[in-house]
């Protein structure tokens, strides 16, 4: 009997290119989004721990592949455990197809023994709408259009779904006889037509997978309204399900946090769980510069992400990542513990500046303040690693400035901004939204790094992957 392996080419729905594809995990240097397989076989083998769960299994024609999911926590939310797949049992990996041939699978479903499908995520994404569906605005001059004067400005932007750290800072600006505009720290290129303008936002998942959404909107009685679709891609944690937005004339004070109010300090110790971790709009893509997308490439070639060696995840990738968090205060400090990687982060309240002297470490030095009743941390001293599991690169120059603040329903949002000019164009910037879990402990999470061995050592690339990883920022 021959193996069952099915392969789908699904470029065009998808509608972007392989050389845009990163996810999980350095997705874009082990698999390709752009083709779906499906492999069937019998467990030989199961790693079930962290950073990755991975099942090792045998096809009939007695080849070995790697089949890779999700971490232990993430997968006992779904309800998996180390029982729900055994060695010896038969099985149907259905996902994205290693690179170059590569006998591995990044699994997005799993049909077991019993005929259940085993979902690797919590919803079954969405797909970008259908070619007849989408519509463009037919671009005019600024002088014949009846909105482009009355865009220009600052709006507070929000849109139809649950968005952490809502209302987003909207600026149109013009350029000569080109408008642009800035949305969430990105910089915009604007289609204006008579009555609507158009604006599409690059974004990606909680994946990494690159998505392009579209946005047309109209004035009407001094506000903005439009619409929302999804143009390509593919997402499935969250869904990129948002359908409208609406926009307010507003101050650019509102983010403008230059100068501290007076201090209203508020009580946010406790433990805290997430709510909502990149909204309906996904995050945007980084903007690196010459020398940081150098620094990329180098990373890339040896599938650089710390969290696969089990090392410290840094500042920014808290804010992709699941887990409890635990905020303990005392006499001019405070206690950040994260379940997720079992790490202790100090932040101190009692130091003006930053040491000069200190050693650079994954999380820094970190310095509190208060902005009114809006927790600041200022972090520097950093160790260069990588801003995502696509391994984006921090320089050792970076700084990162977090905000605390609780929103009307006692939820507290968690938003970091990554300042590095060493290696980005812009500032990135990070949201998540949590809710207290007081209730919920905090237990130990695991890690062990074999299982990223393993499937190296099982493909024949370990040598390749020591000679070519970079060690900058690690020693």
């Amino acid at each position: 009997m021959t193996r069952k392996f099915t392969i789908v080419f699904i470029a065009a729905l998808l509608g972007f290119s392989v050389s845009k594809v990163q996810a999980h995990h350095s997705f874009a240097a082990e698999f390709d989004a752009n083709t779906r397989i499906s492999v069937e076989g019998v467990i030989v083998e199961v790693r079930y721990r962290n950073p990755h769960v991975q099942y090792f299994i045998e096809s009939d024609d007695n080849e070995r592949w790697n089949v890779q999911a999700q971490n232990v926590p993430s997968l006992r939310r779904l309800g998996w455990n180390k029982d729900t797949l055994k060695l010896g049992d038969r099985i149907t990996a259905n996902g994205f197809a290693g690179r170059d041939g590569a006998l591995k699978v990044y699994v997005a479903s799993i049909i077991a023994p019993s005929g259940e499908e085993l979902v690797m995520h919590a919803t079954t994404g969405v797909t970008a709408i259908d070619a007849s569906e989408a519509r463009t605005v037919d671009a005019v001059s600024l002088s014949d259009s009846n909105i482009a004067q009355d865009l220009i400005g600052h709006w507070a932007f929000d849109i139809d779904k649950p968005l952490p750290g809502a209302p987003f800072h909207l600026q149109f600006l013009l350029n000569g006889e080109k408008m642009s505009a800035i949305l969430d720290n990105e910089v915009l290129d604007v289609t204006v037509g008579r009555d609507e303008f158009e604006i599409e936002l690059n974004r990606e998942n909680f994946a990494g997978f690159p998505a392009k959404l579209q946005l047309i909107g109209s004035i009407s009685n001094g506000e903005i309204d439009g619409s929302i679709k999804l143009l390509s891609g593919y997402t499935n944690v969250p869904s990129l399900d948002a359908s409208t937005f609406n926009a307010r004339r507003a101050s650019g004070d509102l983010w403008d946090h230059s100068t501290a109010a007076p201090m209203q300090p508020v009580d946010l110790a406790g433990i805290w769980t997430r709510t909502i971790a990149l909204g309906a709009l996904g995050r945007t893509n980084p903007h690196l510069n010459p020398a940081g997308l150098a620094r990329y490439a180098d990373l890339q070639k040896g599938l650089y992400d710390p969290t696969l060696r089990c090392m410290s995840s840094g500042i920014m990738r808290r804010y992709a990542e699941p887990g409890l968090v635990e905020l303990v205060a005392s006499t001019n400090r405070l206690t950040i513990l994260y379940a997720n990687g079992s790490e202790i982060r100090r932040v101190f309240f009692d130091r003006e500046q930053h040491s000069t002297t200190r050693r650079h470490d994954a999380l820094g030095e970190s310095l509190g303040s208060w902005d009114g009743s809006t927790l600041v941390i200022d972090t520097s001293n950093l160790a260069e690693t990588v801003l995502t599991h696509n391994s984006e690169p921090i320089s050792e120059n970076a700084r990162i400035v977090e905000r605390y603040w609780l929103e009307d329903n006692g939820e507290m949002v968690m938003e970091a901004t990554l300042y590095d000019p060493t290696f980005y164009e812009r500032p990135v910037v990070r949201r998540t939204q949590w809710k207290r879990a007081d209730g919920e402990e905090m237990l130990y999470a695991p890690c062990d790094p074999d299982s990223f061995y393993r499937g190296m050592q099982l493909d024949g690339t370990l040598d390749a992957y020591f000679e070519n990883q970079p060690t900058r920022g690690q020693e």
